[in-house]
């Protein structure tokens, strides 16, 4: 579904929402009201979502997830390693990457 708003510019509304746990996008009236507040078309998001427009996308976005294990979200990789979600870590990891000393 937020593959479909990011067609129209509006994955991150869309996402943020479904990570905050706004049950209301799982009905289609739901989804309208929160659409047109963002400024996308309904119709044409309706369209993506029920056609499985991006469905290869997100089934080769979760194929990737299964065969490097991920055990949910956030997970974040640093050249192919698995990194603690946490910002120092993220930060060491990055700095390692880029060939930087550790601070």
């Amino acid at each position: 579904m937020v593959e479909c708003a990011a067609n129209q510019g509006g994955f991150w509304p869309l996402h943020d929402r479904f990570m905050a746990g706004d049950e209301t996008l799982f009905t289609e009236a739901g989804l309208r009201r929160q659409a047109t507040f963002e400024g996308l078309e309904f119709g044409e998001l309706w369209q993506c979502i029920t056609e499985g427009d991006t469905l290869p996308l997100v089934s080769a976005s979760y194929d990737e997830g299964v065969a490097r294990q991920v055990p949910g979200t956030p997970t974040v990789f640093v050249d192919d390693r698995r990194v603690d979600p946490t910002f120092e870590a993220i930060d060491q990891a990055v700095r390692e990457a880029a060939g930087e000393a550790s601070r």
